[in-house]
């Protein structure tokens, strides 16, 4: 994987979103999805607020502890969880400033639509069924369908934004910027001088050309081809900078799965809040060559396999 000497290199952080609002209310008994006005994009819980604060604060220390560049660009996928998180990890970047030479220019967020969740049809169950309370590959307990399998789908039971094209259930920078500033990541974001998102950036290095919706799903050769071309875009476009990539469970490991050649098993169930960080260079040619991971999901804690954290990030 490596390049022979005399290209430049380059550090891409993976990380995954912290605690879902929508899994804490359905361990308790509750349902958030049924009354969401966007049952597609749960935002963070109060716990995962700071967990992303938190994951700033050990991105910063990591890559000091590796001799690596600070972080100095921030993409996140469209979701709402992944920007909330994206903002509080520039908050802890921000914080370890003093010891970690954070770029001068305060962190904006590029939203980017190449690392939004895996468009399969598991993602589309947790939040479209009738009953659906976020369980990634929601299956109710009954059928829906008279003398069918609790497997199928009546169509016109499903939320009607299913089968619009999913880049269109997305907010825009703008409406991104509102939410974030406005009525969920706090002071520090509010009393922020400069926007927390990069409006100007709209045009996606990987746009999801394909109008994914109900019944037309991104299948796994998809998501790991989407995976490639989003490493390699970002990478070549950042060919000495140290990259935060702010995702989901699915999209953060088959990024380990391109770039390092290994089954996503190696990598490991990504926990809330985790991270991998990899080294990539590039020749005279721009060619994008990706080294040994540095670090490979570096979480908090350890997962049990029984929870809604582990089951989401498989």
């Amino acid at each position: 994987m490596a390049t022979g000497e005399g290209g430049s290199k380059g550090i891409l952080v993976a990380a995954r979103h912290g605690e879902r609002e929508d899994y804490i209310q359905r361990d308790a008994g509750e349902n958030w999805i049924a009354t969401a006005d966007r049952p597609w994009d749960p935002p963070l819980s109060s716990a995962g607020h700071q967990q992303v604060r938190e994951l700033g604060r050990r991105v910063a220390r990591s890559l000091v502890e590796h001799g690596l560049p600070a972080v100095s660009v921030v993409y996140a996928s469209p979701l709402l969880r992944c920007c909330q998180t994206a903002a509080g990890a520039i908050l802890g970047l921000e914080v370890e400033a003093g010891r970690t030479d954070v770029a001068a220019a305060p962190l904006q967020i590029r939203i980017e639509h190449g690392i939004v969740e895996s468009l399969c049809e598991k993602w589309y169950r947790s939040w479209s069924l009738p009953g659906a309370d976020g369980t990634w590959g929601y299956c109710p307990a009954k059928p829906i369908v008279e003398g069918g399998s609790v497997w199928d789908v009546d169509v016109a039971t499903l939320h009607p934004k299913a089968r619009e094209p999913a880049h269109e259930l997305f907010l825009s920078p703008t409406e991104m910027e509102a939410i974030l500033r406005h009525t969920t990541c706090g002071e520090a974001i509010q009393s922020r001088s400069t926007d927390i998102v990069n409006a100007s950036y709209t045009n996606s290095a990987v746009p999801l050309t394909d109008e994914f919706c109900w019944g037309r799903f991104e299948s796994r050769k998809m998501q790991l081809a989407r995976a490639k071309t989003l490493a390699d875009t970002l990478a070549a476009r950042h060919p000495t900078e140290t990259i935060l990539l702010v995702s989901h469970g699915s999209p953060v490991t088959h990024i380990f799965e391109v770039v390092s050649g290994k089954d996503w098993t190696v990598h490991g169930v990504c926990g809330y809040a985790s991270f991998s960080t990899y080294q990539h260079e590039s020749d005279e040619k721009t060619k994008v060559c990706w080294k040994e991971a540095i670090v490979i999901n570096n979480s908090t804690h350890k997962l049990d396999e029984n929870s809604a954290e582990y089951k989401s990030g498989h």
